[in-house]
């Protein structure tokens, strides 16, 4: 099977405290140049990539130099930045490379809350995100699309509609990615119990999804992004394929070359192999005997706590199988009465 998306982490280092973030205990670190070139030859049937990780890709020192190599090669090149660096040189720079989309990462439109999350001030970030929409516009670019990556808190969830103002008000286009705070135990165990209270329990996950649709959010993900990192790599997926889009055309590389099913897996016990230590058959057959165990279906230890794994097997699982064979024996019944 082919990889066609990829993720990579250009660094763990980053100018904000975000107490969600895992990456604040990780080693902080950057990405060799020489580790991404050799991703990228390791790699071609890639389309898309987007760079970022658990820290600030604008803080790695070749950052430009990386997105040059991938941009020269044909390749649709995204990042996730918290805004905070967006001063006129980087709006230049980004402008001047040719971009796919630029996601500015937020959790709440109140400066107070936002700054208390990320200890980071909202107003630079707004500075910065109206200055690229505008330098952006006056050169009438079509491309990089603008947007928010957004993380949804407990304490966050009635922002929401304060959200979608704040991206209408600053004129953007890229749609807006939502994800619940995470559930993973790389991240959980690097809660404080402030921010564990932040999660959302499995029972209220329906309401949650049900308010954050109500917000109109997702309209401006499905109008807005139809042609998102996530939107392609997820494009015509269901749970009931069995499968996960990752373990089929992607693959995430961290800042030291390792290679995970996607950027939610953080140890390396749970690695497909090392980029210019393993070879691309053999991560590519690791990565399939994952995807045959989440087939099964069975939930592989690396996905534990994954949303994406726990909604294939509650599709396919050993209860839906059960239930449909009941279903099938009471027809069955009913036929022949």
């Amino acid at each position: 099977m082919k990889v066609e998306f990829l993720q990579i982490e250009p660094t763990t280092r980053c100018n904000f405290t975000c107490g969600f973030c895992c990456g604040r205990q990780m080693t902080q670190s950057d990405l060799r140049e020489d580790t991404f070139a050799r991703v990228l030859d390791a790699l071609p049937d890639l389309r898309h990539i987007e760079l970022l990780g658990e820290g600030e890709p604008l803080l790695h020192p070749r950052f430009f130099d990386m997105a040059r190599q991938a941009l020269k090669r044909g390749l649709r090149v995204s990042f996730i930045t918290n805004g905070s660096l967006l001063s006129p040189s980087v709006v230049d720079q980004i402008l001047g490379l040719g971009f796919w989309d630029v996601s500015i990462s937020l959790e709440s439109a109140d400066p107070e809350v936002f700054r208390n999350l990320r200890g980071g001030k909202l107003e630079k970030v707004i500075e910065g995100v109206r200055r690229l929409v505008a330098a952006r516009d006056a050169r009438k670019l079509k491309r990089p699309a603008i947007g928010f990556a957004l993380t949804v808190l407990r304490r966050t969830l009635g922002d929401l509609s304060a959200i979608r103002s704040l991206y209408r008000d600053l004129g953007l286009d890229g749609g807006i990615g939502i994800q619940l705070l995470q559930g993973m135990e790389p991240y959980v165990r690097c809660y404080d119990e402030e921010m564990s209270a932040q999660r959302f329990r499995p029972e209220e996950i329906r309401q949650v999804r049900a308010t954050i649709k109500n917000s109109g959010l997702r309209e401006l993900d499905v109008t807005m992004r139809e042609q998102g990192f996530y939107q392609e790599l997820f494009s015509g997926w269901t749970p009931s394929s069995g499968t996960c889009p990752w373990l089929e055309r992607g693959l995430y590389v961290n800042r030291d070359g390792f290679v995970t099913g996607c950027c939610t897996i953080k140890e390396a016990e749970h690695a497909f192999g090392r980029i210019g230590v393993d070879s691309l058959s053999t991560i590519l057959k690791r990565r399939d005997r994952t995807r045959r165990e989440l087939a099964k279906p069975h939930i592989p230890a690396s996905c534990r706590g994954c949303r994406v794994a726990e909604a294939i097997y509650a599709s396919n699982g050993p209860s839906r199988k059960y239930l449909k064979l009941a279903l099938a024996l009471d027809k069955n019944r009913i036929t022949k009465l």
